[in-house]
């Protein structure tokens, strides 16, 4: 993690500046409710085509196309080549029809939005976008030769794939490309929308390369938490004081700002990181401080609209894509399940009466990692969240007892701060059922109906404990939460020893995604993967961007 202070400075650029340009590539054309979306945004200079790196992440969001609202936001990190890769779990509840993709750098919010990348998802069971195709006699300049050569197997056995790619002139061409293999029997190319050739002229279409805007945002290199620290009586604090907690890790700095009442943080964390802010005079009293952090932003996007036509008969893909049980929805892979051989394990006793709880997870728990949200975690230990007349969330449990909160020993009467927690921040939860006589020693009293009610005690990660104390309700201290980027997520492809099922069948619709495919001086390059259980042919798709700037789009069945 790198943070640093840096004083904030007013600057302005000349007219002189290089536009982005990005095309997004997904191992598939279409998906179905629960599957995984694995992506590359290609990011290049908009002149040339030649891959652009100076932003270092891309926002991509998902859009509900007839709701148009933001079902998803992520920031995608740049490796050290440049790549900007990741994935999209989709709802297993989620509709079938046409929704978005958005793609944009910090960088590019100093132009339209209409220049934003824009690409429909599709999800079984709906319609689906058509697109105005380019005639390919049109994209022929954009041609490069792609040769792959190999052969189909079945039954989990090896397959390898070799690439060799060229210009017209028959130059190699040197690159890192995205590779996509799936099971041609159930995932037909996209005739309708198009490749990243169409994607990009489309693009070209809106680039208004002589058009002077304002610049405002510049190259983003990392994330930024700024505000101010104030008096409250509106009177010039003296060489105030930052304290900076990173509460996942415990990590704490201390800033003096000078004659500065101004900062900027710089900050590179993965998302769900969590900062615990606090300002003090610098005397380090906290009395009579007010610290101010200005909200993130984010662009206007202009989404799109699509002419829908009916989807082609996909029952055989989705009922394929929901039977593969080889990932599951947290990027675990499930495993058969084995006997457990050793002594239990002796619960962990934090509550501050030294009292075993009867139900709770210990730390180093995997639902922990696993949980999206608290609500998530507290349902698994049989509570549930109601709300009052007003909206407002409350824990409870099935009977309607009532849960009475701790966060690290300290009583919450805040539901919704408890709520709000991250999954990743919680160290070990316990909870004491209701209607159980020992919850009298937590301050537990029988309500009207005479039910006594559950409790619950939260315990955090070293420097969260920030959060859950008085501290919280000071106008000196303030939790911020940035969006972080996405860590690396590699896709996993089976090494299987054997053909023998000896565990659970493999069903996949993807085979391979890859990318960062790395063609050499010659433009070589060679793959490896394994069959699945029932894939006989195979739809390899090839595409990105060459050093140079030369497009490279190629499709091909392998049989």
């Amino acid at each position: 993690m790198r943070l640093k202070l840096i004083v904030l400075l007013l600057f302005s650029l000349g007219a002189s500046y290089a536009q982005e340009r990005i095309c997004i590539q997904t191992d598939k054309p279409y998906y179905a409710p629960g599957d995984t979306v694995w992506l590359r945004a290609h990011l290049m200079e908009a002149d040339t085509n030649i891959p652009f790196s100076r932003s270092r992440f891309v926002y991509v969001e998902l859009y509900d196309q007839q709701s148009d609202t933001l079902m998803q936001r992520m920031m995608i990190r740049g490796d050290k080549d440049g790549v900007f890769a990741n994935r999209i779990l989709l709802p297993k509840s989620l509709k079938g029809g046409v929704y978005t993709l958005v793609a944009y750098t910090q960088w590019m919010r100093n132009f339209p939005a209409e220049q934003f990348c824009y690409q429909p998802l599709t999800v079984v069971g709906g319609q689906r976008a058509r697109g105005h195709r380019i005639a390919n006699k049109v994209l022929a300049h954009m041609d490069a030769k792609v040769t792959v050569r190999g052969n189909a197997a079945t039954d989990r056995k090896p397959i390898k794939l070799d690439f060799d790619i060229h210009d017209k002139e028959g130059q190699p061409l040197q690159g890192i490309y995205a590779l996509s293999v799936t099971d041609y029997d159930v995932v037909k190319p996209d005739s309708l929308f198009g490749d990243i050739r169409q994607n990009l002229l489309r693009q070209h279409l809106s680039y208004q390369p002589d058009t002077l805007h304002k610049i405002i945002y510049p190259y983003q290199e990392m994330q930024f938490i700024t505000g101010r620290i104030k008096g409250t009586w509106k009177k010039r604090l003296k060489n105030p004081h930052l304290l900076v907690v990173n509460a996942k890790t415990g990590e704490q700095w201390e800033f003096e700002l000078g004659d500065s009442t101004n900062f900027s943080l710089g900050v590179d964390n993965p998302e769900g990181t969590t900062f615990l802010l606090q300002g003090t005079r610098n005397s380090g009293k906290t009395a009579f401080v007010e610290l101010q952090i200005d909200s993130l932003t984010f662009p206007k996007v202009a989404l799109p609209h699509y002419s829908l036509t009916e989807s082609p008969d996909l029952s055989t893909f989705r009922t394929q894509a929901q039977t593969q049980q080889m990932y599951s929805r947290a990027g675990y892979i499930e495993l058969p399940e084995v006997t457990k051989i050793g002594k239990k394990q002796k619960p962990l006793r934090r509550n501050f009466m030294n009292m075993e709880a009867p139900r709770g997870f210990q730390e180093g728990d995997p639902r922990i990692e696993r949980a999206v949200t608290m609500q998530q975690l507290l349902i698994n230990l049989g509570m549930r969240v109601a709300y009052t007349n007003n909206g407002e969330p409350y824990i409870t449990t099935p009977d309607n007892a009532g849960v009475l909160p701790y966060v690290d020993n300290f009583r919450e009467e805040d539901h919704s701060f408890v709520l709000n927690l991250l999954p990743t921040d919680v160290k070990s939860i316990e909870y004491f059922t209701p209607n159980n006589a020992i919850n009298g020693l937590f301050a537990a009293r029988p309500a009207n109906h005479g039910k006594v009610p559950g409790v619950l005690f939260i315990f955090l990660k070293d420097g969260s404990e920030i959060a859950s104390s008085r501290a919280k309700d000071s106008p000196s201290f303030v939790s911020v939460r940035q969006l972080g980027y996405r860590p690396a997520v590699e896709f996993y492809s089976p090494q299987y020893k054997s053909t023998k099922s000896d565990v659970r069948t493999d069903h996949r619709t993807t085979l391979y995604w890859n990318p960062k495919v790395e063609t050499d001086e010659k433009g070589h390059a060679s793959i490896k993967f394994y069959a699945s259980d029932i894939s006989k042919r195979y739809l390899v798709t090839l595409e990105g961007v060459s050093n140079d700037g030369t497009i490279v789009h190629h499709q091909q069945i392998i049989e």
